[in-house]
Order: C-alpha cells, then structure tokens, then sequence
C-alpha cells in the first residue's frame, strides 16, 4: 500500500537521526502545533494541509501529538464537503488515524469518490487515503509518463502504476542536480526538498540502485535544515515549516541502506 510505503520511509529517518537532532526536529514541530488543535503554516493560522504533514511527521519520529486537541480541531470541518480535493485528503487521512466504525468508514469511501483529484499527486493522496479505508491496494494503472510532467506529478504516476519504468527513471534521473537533489522539471536548474522527496520515493519503487547519488542528495537535505530544527524548501528560502521538514525525514528514509 502506498501510505504503507511513505510511513515506513519517512520513519526510517529516525534511525538515521540520532537522539539530539530527533528532538531538534520534534522541537520544531511542536512548537507549531496551536493551542486550536490545527498547525501553522506559512503564517501563524491553523492550516489543514500543515497538520497533516506535522502529524506524520511526529508519528514517524515517534514524537508527542496532542490528540485530544487535534481531534477537536478536525470536527471543525465538518463532513469536508466544502474542502477542495488536496485539503479534504488530508482531512480524510487524518481522521483514519482515529478509531472508526465500519459505517463511518462506507461513508468516508462515498465522500472519497465524491471528490476529483485534478492532477496525478492529488490522485496519489486519493488513491493511498482509498487503500487506507478499504484495506486493498489499487490494481496497476496506466497513467501517463511524460517529460512535461513536474517532478511530483511525475513520481505520483509513477507509485500509482507500480511497475518498472525505465522511461520514468531516465526522466527523474536526468533532474539530478550535481550539487545533490532533484529539481521541479527539465527547465529549473535548482534542486527542492519536495522534488527530492517524490523522486526518490518514485526511484525506490523502482528499486533503483540510489548509492552514486547518496551522499550529494544527503548533503542536500542538510543545506536546508535550519537552527530552529525545521527544513526550508530550497537554496535561498528564509522560511522553514512543517511540510518541508516531513519531505526532508523522507528523502532521509529513502536514502536509508
């Protein structure tokens, strides 16, 4: 299952961090948890995009959730029905952590279908939040494998066919930036941490042999952790946050022998 397959790489960082830098990282998130329930994005109002990175975040490091809070603050939303596609997936995903019937689950499924996933990585939290509430992985798809494609939209494709790409891996690998890193697409000649995190997920479901890269894309990653225990996106971006720092804990795990 896809979810399983991001969890266990993002958790994998933590055995790569050790105990001082864990708490760093834990730090940080914690301290952009709000006493709403929600967390802080890129200003100081809860987002639900932001609490859904936050909260995987702290589950692969095994660090302190409020739950109790962040339970509240996810009934504010209601059914999710006035939510857009990436937000409602979030939502969705985040209430499965909690304990829920077989109806609520049949009505999560209805909601799901109810929703259209505009791009392939709105497909990829679609189809890995659909695994999640029927317990069955998806049959093989046929999505589209193009250059064009940015990198994420790409790497979703890539997870959600699950079968050996040689085209794909041509593609991502030409994105490889010296300095260490995968970039946005053909055009950008700078890496990301999001980019990074996708093409590596997609290259390691394609069981690519990532050891020339290993060590450019970890130096990479540390560039772009900041004293405040966050990661920010990209060379030059003065702004860490909590969706950022999960794409760094994945890239790690990824990157993990």
């Amino acid at each position: 299952m896809i979810d399983r397959q991001i969890m266990g790489a993002a958790s994998a960082a933590r055995k790569y961090l050790d105990a001082v830098s864990r708490r760093h990282v834990v730090g940080f998130i914690s301290r952009c948890w709000n006493p709403d329930g929600g967390v802080r994005g890129r200003d100081s109002k809860s987002d639900l995009y932001y609490t859904f990175f936050a909260t995987l975040s702290m589950v692969a490091l095994r660090g302190r959730i409020p739950w109790f809070r962040l339970y509240r603050y996810l009934r504010t939303f209601g059914d999710g029905s006035s939510l857009d596609a990436a937000h409602f997936f979030c939502l969705l995903r985040l209430r499965l952590i909690f304990p829920c019937t077989a109806g609520m689950r049949r009505r999560f499924a209805g909601m799901l279908e109810s929703k259209a996933a505009e791009t392939p990585y709105d497909l990829f939290f679609k189809v890995s939040a659909s695994q999640l509430i029927l317990h069955n992985d998806e049959p093989e798809a046929n999505l589209l494998i193009s250059d064009s494609q940015t990198t994420p939209n790409l790497a979703a494709s890539v997870m959600i066919n699950d079968r050996p790409d040689p085209v794909a891996e041509a593609i991502l690998m030409k994105r490889f930036c010296p300095q260490g890193g995968f970039a946005a697409s053909n055009n950008v000649p700078h890496a990301d941490l999001l980019s990074t995190a996708t093409a590596l997920m997609a290259l390691r479901n394609l069981n690519i042999d990532l050891s020339g890269i290993r060590a450019a894309c970890f130096d990479f990653i540390e560039s772009q952790w900041r004293d405040s225990g966050g990661f920010a996106g990209y060379p030059g971006d003065a702004f860490e946050d909590v969706e950022y720092t999960f794409y760094a804990l994945l890239s790690i795990g990824c990157l993990m022998k």
